[in-house]
């Protein structure tokens, strides 16, 4: 991988970039990248930094910062907040159309028109498709690689649903619809819902035999009249007593059966659902309804019988959006949910899973797409660690972002670098801070000036791949409006976002990015060694450099104790490089022939980088 080849401007906060008007920012892009490198993205022909590449392993220390479009409001301000920070990798929170105003409900496969910019528009840009293009192609510009959101379900009554019902599964309903109708296997109800569809709409009887771009022409063909349409639709299916199963996450988590009718203070009804066999932490989505990947028996999905024609669908469909914008890498939404295995029983630890084929699908032209999992290491997996390997994710969030700056903590980091990237070759994130996880309930993980900045550090200076969500550089560590947490904007809003003015932390990571940007190629090649401390509440390593240097990283988390004890031998002089000390009292005390290093005077929440002559 090259190095220091990513281009940002240092020191500009995200608000005030994305408050810039479209000229002043394309000027600033220009001098960033040069008019030639612009001129061939707005031609669509700036090939990604990864093209070339044989293998994923540009991964295994990649830096991400989540993008969630409705923050930065448009296509274009994608490219305006991506300016703001030296982290190469993105991810872009869903691009697709919604079917309720969620972000992850998705409705079809077209893009989300909400985020269509005028201004690119006045540019020569006249499609959200083209804008889209035109924005991948500027980020690689940048030197950023560049990812998307995969959902592996869809809003219940979606026009993806019913254009192709026996991609679903559903239930159905008795006719005094208070209780489930067992009568028919529930294979069997997208065909039923086939054959309703033919013979209520009047539609030619090789209808669902037919293109899906030739069926939705029929069923759609009006922009402006789609959602009447499917509002229709729906009527029509529920009534005739059927319903589309929803999401539901958590292992076991089998099987789905009808539990109740609600009703909305208009009229409308639906069916609820309950879990029959559910773990404790299994729980319902549900406004959507997940792909039927997995062909069914009495409820259940049969391990490793997957149901070709749905997979063959929904990985073509990811294939081909990866082709058309040249994106680099996928989340996998949901990726902890263990389908397969959904009711518990003789977990199959070498089960084929569907995020593996749709990885290799696209690896037979992209050998260096990475897939990312949304997924964490907590307990109520079946063997989560091998799920993650028969899905052969890269990267995986973690959940230390949920975590208090303690021993627990270190512990977590610790597994990180030592049990899963070295035992496994998977490699977690050190997770800063997502937005879908903004919520004031996790205030109390943030309140700490300095616990957001060792966050930080951590993540950006560990050889470890890290993520961190739009607007954590600014944000508040005391909101006191609604409106600064970004865990809402997944969901349509009436006013903008506000971001923080925490001109303190935005100052310090300014400077922690900068140190990053200038050592980034020792943090992806030279070896790390992590050093002991006997307090378990400080944190330290170094990588091994020529000439019997080292670089050495360490921050305090102990309120007791004011210096960090390394195992460090032959040291002979020191520099200090870094530290967001706000105290001048900082020193080092060498003993030399008692192979000691004593780092004093670095209090709780503290983080300093040494370079070391030994």
């Amino acid at each position: 991988m090259e190095y220091n080849n990513v281009k940002y401007i240092r020191n500009l906060a995200p608000d005030e970039c994305l408050e810039l008007n479209f000229e002043k920012s394309v000027q600033m892009l220009q001098n960033l990248i040069g008019i030639e490198q612009l001129e061939a993205a707005k031609n669509f022909q700036i090939v990604s930094p990864l093209a070339g590449k044989k293998n994923t392993n540009w991964a295994q220390t990649l830096k991400i910062v989540g993008i969630n479009p409705r923050i930065t409001g448009t296509y274009w301000g994608i490219v305006k907040y991506a300016m703001t920070f030296p982290e190469q990798g993105i991810h872009l929170m869903p691009l697709f159309e919604t079917g309720d105003g969620s972000l992850y409900v998705q409705n079809s496969w077209v893009l989300n028109d909400e985020f269509f910019d005028k201004d690119l528009a006045d540019y020569g840009f006249k499609t959200s498709k083209e804008q889209l293009k035109f924005v991948v192609n500027i980020l690689h510009a940048l030197g950023k690689i560049v990812g998307f959101d995969a959902l592996a379900h869809v809003d219940n009554f979606s026009e993806t649903v019913i254009l192709n019902p026996s991609y679903f599964e559903w239930i159905k309903l008795a006719e005094d619809k208070k209780s489930q109708d067992f009568s028919v296997a529930t294979e069997m109800l997208g065909k039923e819902i086939e054959t309703l569809l033919i013979k209520m709409l009047n539609l030619p009887v090789d209808f669902f035999s037919l293109k899906e771009d030739e069926r939705k022409n029929i069923l759609f063909p009006d922009k402006n009249t789609r959602f009447n349409k499917r509002m229709k639709i729906r009527s029509i299916i529920r009534e005739a007593g059927y319903e589309p199963i929803p999401v539901v996450e958590h292992a076991p988590m089998r099987p789905v059966v009808f539990d109740k009718m609600e009703y909305s203070p208009n009229g409308d009804s639906w069916a609820a659902f309950r879990i029959e066999n559910k773990s404790e932490f299994a729980k319902i989505i549900g406004s959507c309804t997940p792909y039927k990947f997995y062909k069914s028996k009495g409820g259940f999905p049969v391990k490793n019988a997957f149901d070709k024609k749905v997979v063959d669908y929904f990985a073509d469909k990811i294939f081909e959006f990866q082709k058309e914008y040249n994106f680099d890498f996928l989340r996998a939404d949901m990726a902890h949910n263990q389908i397969s295995h959904s009711h518990n029983e003789d977990k199959d630890f070498k089960c084929t899973e569907l995020w593996a084929l749709v990885k290799d699908r696209i690896h037979m032209q992209k050998p260096y797409f990475a897939t990312f999992a949304e997924a964490f290491w907590g307990n109520y997996y079946i063997s989560g660690m091998q799920d993650m390997l028969n899905k052969k994710f890269d990267i995986v969030l973690g959940e230390n972002n949920f975590m208090y700056l303690d021993d627990a903590f270190i512990g977590c980091v610790t597994k990180f670098l030592t049990d899963y990237r070295e035992k496994y070759r998977i490699f977690p994130c050190v997770t800063v801070f997502t937005n879908d996880g903004d919520l004031p309930e996790h205030d109390n993980l943030y309140k700490s000036e300095e616990a957001n900045e060792c966050r930080y550090f951590v993540s950006m200076f560990l050889n470890l791949p890290s993520y961190t969500g739009i607007g954590f550089e600014i944000r508040n560590h005391d909101c006191r409006d609604v409106r600064e947490y970004s865990n809402p904007y997944v969901k349509n809003q009436e006013k903008s976002f506000l971001f923080g003015k925490n001109t303190e932390l935005f100052n310090v990571i300014s400077d922690m990015r900068t140190l990053y940007s200038d050592i980034r190629e020792i943090i992806d090649t030279k070896k790390l060694v992590i050093l002991s401390c006997d307090d378990k509440k400080s944190l330290c390593w170094y990588y091994e450099l020529e000439n019997n240097q080292k670089l050495l990283f360490a921050l305090n988390l102990n309120p007791d104790k004011n210096f960090i004890l390394t195992g460090l031998d032959n040291v002979n002089s020191v520099e200090l490089i870094y530290t967001n000390s706000r105290y001048s009292e900082l020193s080092v005390n060498i003993e030399i022939g008692a192979n000691k290093f004593r780092i004093e005077n670095i209090y709780i929440g503290e983080c300093v980088v040494y370079n070391i002559n030994g």
